[in-house]
């Protein structure tokens, strides 16, 4: 093959299509999830306010849950690697624009250094497709989370 500008590969192709799927369902997801918390958070300032004690130690079970969820989806970020050689449409500084409350430090940045360059385009496109996989499971546990939310604020 000679060097150049060669035809993309539609395996790659495909990587990246599916790589820019992470990048919208984990900004979704994040924004969902920051949602949530601060809902949680008024919702257990409402029930000690209301002397129920009970029903804010149950929601402040459930703000813990979702902080574990938390940290598991940003260390699950940190994995997200680009695809070579494609164009990255994500907006790295997205989330700087939100109000996440405690989360205004944090650099809600994806991607991790580690470059795929090198890589066969199938070894690349396992590598986003099982990155996908696992945001899916998160979204999951996220949804059953939100399940186990008491919901008999009044």
């Amino acid at each position: 093959m000679a060097c150049g500008d060669a035809p993309e590969s539609p395996t790659l192709i495909q990587a990246n299509k599916i790589h820019e799927q992470i990048n919208r369902l984990s900004s979704d997801l994040h924004d969902r999830m920051m949602g949530e918390a601060a809902a949680i958070e008024k919702e257990m300032e409402s029930a000690m306010l209301a002397g129920d004690s009970a029903l804010a130690l149950q929601l402040a079970r459930v703000e813990s849950r979702m902080s574990e969820w938390d940290v598991r989806f940003h260390d699950w970020s940190a994995t997200v690697v680009e695809v070579p050689g494609m164009e990255d449409e994500h907006d790295h500084g997205d989330h700087s624009g939100h109000d996440h409350g405690d989360h205004a430090g944090h650099d809600h940045g994806h991607h991790s250094e580690v470059s795929l360059e090198g890589m066969s385009d199938a070894e690349i496109l396992a590598i986003q497709e099982a990155l996908l996989a696992e945001l899916e499971t998160l979204r999951a546990l996220f949804e059953e989370s939100l399940i186990e939310k008491p919901s008999n604020v009044e």
